[in-house]
């Protein structure tokens, strides 16, 4: 059966769906990435990819496929992602979250299906109205206080790019995901390796935290059903874990500092493998940032690639509370991380 970019319904809607960025939350996701910072601990700051567990049951929300299409795909799998991190959110934010389902690209692979999250401050846990975003807060939010920005600021935009695995004809419609493939002329440039362990439960404790509880991820035996040895990693814990790394690789340890984190999914991680990543300088961004390329190996195979990390200047004032938030007084001195190997590059 042909997958036909022409059946997918685009400009789907979800949302908005309110949250809170509960601190013990952010502690127990941190921790799950085995992530020992004080500052996901003390309230200060919540781990760079921490948005996703707000932002998984609003994809969820999203209408499904028609019917002929999801007949025609052999999977549905989550094939690209890519977190634009405006501000850095703190614990104690209220937010809203929305998807959209915006664009439909034909790959070699399949339908390659843009998908649009956004999460937007709507105040702090002691400010009055803060759960009131009425319908304030659209889903064609923008940073720049455009068209339908709402009251809120934007604090991640996620390019969740779902692929329906098939054989795809049809036209490209609507939003493409945004590029970030890897520059073959990078590998020129290496800045380091950083191997992170994973444990046994590793998948348990996410599944946890995160709500991402697929049970291919915590079941050998329904993984085995569905053609894999064994249970294996969720995709954005190995993303969760990657960021950890990077942000000692090419952040200085802050993870504040990160403003943008893509990737394509390229084969599961198990629990139990060293998780390597190797970042590759680029040329810096436009606002005067640094920029990489990385890759991520598990087992002797790829599992990330073509990943892309945009890093803030050290004083960008973006890298701080979101606004409403008090800051904390106290500094916090970070730490070295749980134990692993840095290798960095001459």
């Amino acid at each position: 059966m042909i997958l036909d970019s022409a059946a997918v319904e685009l400009d789907a809607a979800a949302g908005p769906v309110i949250a809170y960025v509960d601190p013990d939350e952010v502690a127990a996701f941190a921790r799950a990435l085995d992530d020992g910072d004080p500052r996901y601990q003390d309230g200060t700051l919540a781990p760079p990819t921490y948005s996703v567990t707000p932002a998984l049951p609003v994809v969820h929300q999203l209408p499904g496929y028609p019917p002929a299409v999801a007949a025609a795909a052999r999977a549905i799998v989550h094939g690209e992602h890519d977190m634009v991190l405006h501000r850095p959110l703190v614990p104690g934010t209220r937010i809203a979250v929305t998807a959209e389902r915006l664009g439909v690209v034909p790959t070699k692979a399949g339908l390659a299906i843009e998908q649009v999250v956004r999460v937007v401050a709507i105040g702090g846990e002691d400010e009055p109205g803060g759960t009131d975003v009425g319908t304030d807060v659209g889903i064609g939010g923008r940073a720049d206080g455009g068209p339908g920005a709402g009251p809120g600021e934007l604090l991640v935009e996620h390019h969740w790019v779902a692929l329906l695995v098939g054989d795809a004809a049809g036209p490209a419609r609507g939003a493409v995901p945004p590029d970030h493939t890897f520059p073959e002329e990078a590998r020129a440039r290496p800045v380091g390796t950083v191997a992170l362990p994973t444990t046994r439960d590793q998948t348990f404790r996410y599944a946890g935290a995160s709500g991402d509880r697929n049970p291919m991820h915590v079941n050998d035996e329904v993984a085995r059903q569905r053609g894999f040895p064994r249970k294996f990693n969720q995709g954005l814990l190995t993303l969760g874990l990657a960021a950890r790394g990077l942000v000692g690789l090419v952040a200085g340890g802050d993870p504040a500092r990160l403003r943008r984190l893509a990737v394509r999914f390229a084969a599961p991680a198990f629990p139990g493998d060293d998780v390597e990543v190797t970042a590759y300088e680029l040329d810096g961004t436009p606002e005067g940032g640094a920029a990489y390329a990385f890759e991520a190996h598990a087992g002797g195979r790829a599992v990330l690639r073509h990943g892309r990390v945009e890093v803030r200047p050290a004083q960008d004032p973006g890298a701080g509370p979101a606004p409403g938030v008090q800051r904390r007084s106290r500094i916090v001195p970070v730490p070295s991380p749980p134990p692993q190997h840095i290798v960095t590059s001459p």
